[in-house]
């Protein structure tokens, strides 16, 4: 009896552990894949889903509904408590629904307002700063999910971990952590419908009166503005995105946007109000803001990195 119950566990062991095997061979899939699906999902599924967005300082909670026809994409994303705000996107148009402001429309693929960057970031490009690992599987929503940290190469910038359907590769949730693993903002999806019809937003479309679109402004060519200050030390991978020059009262504040496909700062230097006054620093999840005078200039980054790279960027900036 005891043999024999030896040899049954035995096989029973055996069993599992191919079981997990096959698992595992099944999940070593290449993670710069599974993000890739996840980019192609989002764009060519029918879908709906609840989620929320948590950051240092607030909770929304919203519903975001999309359709493909015919290549053209359609999209409506709404939030759900207080006063109703609304963004639609009609092909290459997104137009913008708020209350006690005008209605305005913009040139646009994607709503990109309350989703994590990582849904449209160049996987490839990304790949030169960071790391991709396959971390396991997981559950959200009642799904279950294929779990991806993206660790930067450095430790200048967070990391992401993203969670993605394995049925249908949608991202159901993302965190932005710090290199010590906590928590500074999460997009969490909590009800998902796949809909290969959802004829009720098609209708609504049609009755929707679409405001006109804004100039573009962003269309001016970067070379035509130029400052006699420049960052001299940037994380790697960080690109020069957009230039611009903002009028307050009498003062020129002038910024500089930057971009390494997954997280962003801008720089802004104007003319201190106190000559060499001391740092300022503020962090609220994600988002730093950090402040201190330079050739009796008022240096400011804002932006998604840690307050010691934002020191360190604006201590390095340069004028001619």
């Amino acid at each position: 009896m005891s043999k024999m119950f030896y040899k049954l566990s035995t096989f029973g062991f055996f069993i599992l552990f191919s079981l997990n095997i096959l698992a595992e061979a099944s999940f070593s899939e290449d993670p710069k894949i599974l993000l890739k699906n996840m980019h192609d999902a989002r764009k060519s599924l029918n879908y709906e889903m609840a989620f929320i967005t948590t950051t240092a300082n607030s909770i929304e909670a919203l519903r975001y509904r999309h359709i493909n026809n015919g290549g053209i994409d359609y999209a409506q994303l709404v939030t759900l408590d207080e006063g109703m705000q609304e963004i639609i996107q009609r092909d290459n148009v997104i137009s913008y629904f708020q209350p006690n402001y005008q209605a305005f429309s913009i040139n646009g693929g994607q709503i990109i307002d309350n989703f994590p960057s990582i849904m449209w970031s160049d996987i490839d490009s990304l790949a030169k700063n960071y790391d991709f690992v396959n971390f396991g599987r997981n559950r959200v929503a009642d799904r279950i999910v294929r779990t991806i940290r993206v660790l930067p190469k450095d430790d200048f910038r967070y990391q992401y971990l993203v969670f993605i359907d394995e049925e249908n590769s949608l991202l159901l949730r993302s965190d932005v952590l710090d290199r010590e693993g906590n928590l500074l903002e999460q997009f969490r999806v909590v009800n998902l419908n796949m809909d290969n019809n959802l004829t009720a937003l098609f209708s609504y479309f049609n009755q929707i009166h679409f405001p006109p679109l804004l100039e573009d402004s962003t269309k001016q060519n970067l070379s035509d503005i130029s400052f006699n200050w420049t960052p001299t030390w940037l994380p790697e991978g960080f690109r020069l995105v957009n230039k611009s020059i903002i009028s307050d009262n009498n003062n020129q504040i002038e910024t500089l946007l930057y971009s390494d496909g997954l997280f962003s700062f801008n720089l802004y230097v104007s003319n201190g109000l106190i000559p060499n006054e001391t740092e300022k620093a503020l962090q609220q999840g994600a988002l730093t803001i950090y402040t201190n005078s330079q050739n009796n200039k008022e240096l400011t980054f804002i932006g998604q990195l840690p307050i010691s790279t934002a020191r360190r960027i604006l201590q390095d900036i340069r004028f001619k």
